[in-house]
């Protein structure tokens, strides 16, 4: 049984760009160092094998929903931040994952100081490569990191998987929506799940709220049931804007660092280009983002204003990136806000409670949610389905 609060593909998968990524908000080499690289490495092949546990998804359900893979860009403008990613590539070649591509533009005054064992993990190109991979005119991006990305429509997949899910196992699968839980209690043979004047019986169940947890969790004594401290989610809102191009250009996922430091408080700018389906005719839809701002309400209305300062901060800041050609102040066909779930560890929880095994969790997106969701989904469906899997840095503590 599917219980939903709202609607299916309400809130933020309802309103993204669609982004297919599988990079961590959180540099790789960082979550070595705190869980080895060998998890850390498990973890990052985990997510990249997501791209095919979404083309089995659609193959097996019929989703007539397209999906279009690219290379995506990152751009990078000093030494520190350029450092951070070959450090993260440096595990990911020491775990024989599939290699990222990093270009250094020639004329980076930071090209001389590059420690020596990053050597062989980048090449040194002419300023105008960097330029135009990032589709930028100016030249104060100097490095490129590249890795296969992608984009689709996450809110017509779940709608169309959830209505297959419901035809093709009409006497096993049960979808409630608009049914607000409130309430578990955690027992020794089953969960009891309370949705206002609902009750719900199971042999287990799985929380996979995309933003906070704004329920109860309990055991029969009534003892709260939480997670480590940097696995418990909070959550942030993401605001983001679009616009539709009658010329064609091609599918597109650059971001654009604008931190001096990686971890700062000034958000990068992430652009999407993917075609889309209009009544009448097919365009290029082009969308833009950066601005997170951490959610303290106790509940969140999907329907809330968007405020207008930011619409005009995502002009001013994010569109140079977008679509230089566009001329600032012109009004925008799309702009939208989604909640999204992050936790202190900037890692994903996916896997039963370790002291309440029939408590199960697939959340925390952490800005990042099509792909690690997916990845989540099949491995609680390992784990329900009785298979023993290692140790990873996914696991609930």
């Amino acid at each position: 049984m599917l219980v939903e609060r709202d609607r299916v593909a309400r809130g933020a998968t309802g309103h993204n760009a669609g982004q297919l990524t599988t990079y961590f908000e959180r540099p790789l080499s960082d979550i070595a160092d705190e869980f080895g690289w060998r998890l850390a490495a498990d973890a990052q092949r985990h997510i990249d094998e997501a791209h095919d546990l979404l083309d089995t998804m659609v193959s097996e359900t019929g989703a007539r929903v397209p999906v279009e893979r690219f290379t995506g860009y990152l751009g990078m403008f000093n030494r520190q931040q350029l450092e951070v990613h070959l450090r993260c590539m440096l595990v990911r070649k020491r775990a024989d994952l599939p290699a990222q591509t990093c270009v250094v533009s020639e004329e980076a005054e930071f090209l001389g100081e590059l420690p020596a064992d990053f050597s062989g993990l980048y090449s040194v190109v002419p300023q105008a490569q960097v330029r135009e991979l990032l589709e930028v005119d100016g030249d104060s991006y100097r490095a490129v990191l590249s890795e296969p990305a992608g984009c689709s429509n996450s809110s017509a997949l779940c709608r169309q998987v959830l209505g297959y899910l419901q035809s093709k196992y009409a006497d096993r699968f049960v979808y409630a929506d608009r049914t607000n839980v409130e309430r578990l209690i955690v027992g020794e043979d089953r969960v009891v799940v309370h949705a206002g004047p609902h009750r719900v019986t199971a042999g287990h169940v799985v929380l996979c709220t995309n933003g906070f947890v704004d329920h109860v969790v309990e055991d029969i004594a009534g003892s709260p049931i939480q997670l480590a401290a940097d696995q418990q989610i909070t959550g942030r809102i993401a605001y983001m804007a679009a616009f539709a191009e009658d010329a064609p250009r091609p599918p597109a996922a650059i971001s654009y660092i604008r931190n001096t430091t990686i971890g700062g408080d000034t958000p990068y700018v992430y652009v999407t280009r993917r075609t889309y389906d209009r009544s009448d005719d097919t365009v290029t839809l082009t969308c833009m983002g950066g601005p997170e701002y951490p959610f303290d309400e106790p509940l969140y209305h999907r329907d809330a204003l968007f405020p207008g300062g930011l619409l005009q901060a995502l002009d001013d800041e994010a569109r140079p990136f977008a679509q230089p050609a566009r001329p600032p102040g012109l009004p925008y066909d799309f702009h939208w806000h989604g909640l999204m779930g992050y936790n202190d560890g900037g890692i994903r929880v996916v896997g039963a409670h370790p002291r309440h095994q029939r408590l199960l969790y697939n959340l925390g997106c952490n800005g990042v949610g099509f792909l690690p969701s997916i990845y989540g989904g099949h491995r609680l469906a390992q784990l329900l389905a009785g298979d023993h899997l290692a140790a990873s840095v996914f696991d609930p503590r």
